[in-house]
């Protein structure tokens, strides 16, 4: 129950400072350029974008988020409350998995297309990845300046090997392993059942992976507080 709260408070604070209608802006341009991409090409794009912004986009945000909390000492609220660690990662990543996959869907059926099930799961992988990953970042700087810099490695980790996975550069089934070219797979090949099965564990050691070392340096962050742990 404090889990659901914490996330409905999340996602109220993701709409009230505005990054709900800046998701809004980027469906709307992509639906637009998406209009005038015909047939396969525009399918290809648009998995391209699903990829690439509502999951990616949560690692910028998660640390704009972050460290607009820090600024406004929420943190410190935090930090004597029962609220555990694990909570307050748990709930942000699934706020940002909910905006994300949300706007995935928007954007595929609002072009006239489609996502099925493999796709979505490829989305909520990524975002979940994503979201850690600039939950990481964002807990270990203290400017939005030191988080860009910062975050770049995690975004090339993995983005790049996804990207050429989507072009057909990266065949081998071993590239399942990595997070981004599973997620990417999901969304683009027509995988048999052991790939995908090997997607999905792929993408689950990998959050769980981000997880405990988002974990280990969220706790760091709070304990450097002074004000008590979480």
């Amino acid at each position: 129950m404090r889990l659901l709260k914490l996330i409905k408070g999340d996602l109220f604070f993701l709409a009230r400072y505005g990054l709900f209608l800046v998701y809004a802006v980027f469906i709307v341009v992509y639906l637009v350029m998406l209009h005038y991409i015909p047939g396969e090409t525009g399918t290809f794009v648009m998995k391209l974008l699903v990829f690439s912004d509502p999951a990616a986009m949560g690692l910028f945000f998660m640390g704009a988020v972050v460290l607009l909390e820090k600024s406004q000492r929420v943190n410190c609220s935090l930090a004597v409350s029962p609220v555990t660690v694990s909570e307050y990662i748990a709930s942000k990543a699934a706020a940002f998995l909910i905006a994300g996959v949300a706007v995935g869907l928007i954007i595929a059926f609002g072009s006239g297309r489609s996502l099925n099930l493999a796709g979505i799961i490829g989305i909520a992988g990524g975002s979940l990845i994503f979201s850690m990953g600039g939950l990481f970042v964002a807990s270990k700087t203290r400017s939005l300046n030191q988080f860009i810099i910062f975050s770049l490695p995690v975004e090339i980790f993995v983005s790049a090997p996804g990207f050429l996975a989507a072009f057909g550069k990266l065949s081998s089934p071993l590239w399942l392993m990595h997070p981004g070219v599973a997620s990417m797979s999901l969304l683009f090949r027509e995988l048999g059942t052991v790939q995908f099965l090997l997607s999905v564990l792929s993408l689950l050691a990998w959050a769980v992976i981000a997880f405990a070392v988002t974990n280990k340096a969220v706790a760091k962050m709070f304990s450097d507080l002074g004000g008590g742990n979480l």
